[in-house]
């Protein structure tokens, strides 16, 4: 197993905008290491094999269209224009 990297955790929340307090910066010197050595494990991984496209598929269902709740209610509404309600005039 490598050595862990020594991570100054003040250099990259400065660098990245993000304030964090003293405790929160300790754990992030602790943990920032093993982070980037799970990334370096995962750049290791052999990616040159080809998906097999065909057996992907959309697990979305069909976009439908369907009468909108808004229909019902313009149903009521005593004074409209086209599908806008009228209300009254305004100074």
């Amino acid at each position: 197993m490598a050595d862990k990297k020594i991570i100054d955790a003040k250099k990259y929340s400065e660098l990245s905008k993000i304030e964090l307090s003293t405790q929160e910066m300790e754990i992030l010197n602790e943990q920032f290491p093993d982070i980037l050595e799970y990334f370096d494990l995962l750049s290791q991984a052999d990616t040159s094999e080809n998906i097999d496209t065909p057996t992907l598929s959309n697990v979305f269902r069909d976009d439908i269209p369907a009468d909108s709740i808004a229909d019902k209610i313009l149903d009521v509404v005593p004074e409209k224009k086209d599908r806008f309600v009228k209300g009254p005039r305004m100074m």
